[in-house]
């Protein structure tokens, strides 16, 4: 409980309301045992009073002999499963290894070449101003009113 207070005081400073349940609820635990209670309710009050960092210290040192005193986790305490031998490294390149590197380089230049030989005659700009040119021209007037010009 006191540690998951000390989680909730690093994680938000700001809002104490959370490590102050954990704190009560450590408080009310039957078992107490390598828990100072004394620098409990004194982290309790410096928390309460504004002071979280001086709380935070009271909490870590109100549990400090009980950490102290643990052995560290082994085997499946931690959580975790049998450790199982490494994985052999990679040897070199196999008769599929090469022929998939053959084949995908083939599809590579087979693209590029594909993307030249169909390219189009003209590029994007020079398409550009052709639009441009024909928009322009439809929207002109004829020849013979662009002139001022009277018809006779």
């Amino acid at each position: 409980m006191v540690q998951q207070a000390l989680g909730h005081l690093v994680h938000d400073p700001g809002n104490v309301g959370p490590a102050l349940e954990k704190i009560d609820a450590a408080l009310a635990a039957p078992d107490q045992e390598g828990v100072s209670v004394v620098e409990l309710q004194q982290a309790k009050a410096a928390i309460r009073a504004g002071n979280s960092a001086q709380g935070r210290a009271l909490l870590q040192e109100s549990v400090a002999v009980a950490l102290s005193t643990l052995k560290p986790a082994t085997g499946d305490e931690t959580g975790t499963t049998v450790v199982l031998d490494p994985l052999p490294p990679r040897g070199g390149l196999t008769g599929a290894d090469w022929g998939f590197l053959t084949v995908s380089m083939l599809a590579v230049l087979t693209g590029l070449f594909l993307a030249y030989v169909f390219r189009p005659h003209q590029n994007v700009r020079e398409l550009r101003l052709l639009l441009a040119w024909k928009h322009r021209r439809q929207n002109l007037p004829p020849q013979h009113e662009r002139s001022g010009r009277k018809e006779r």
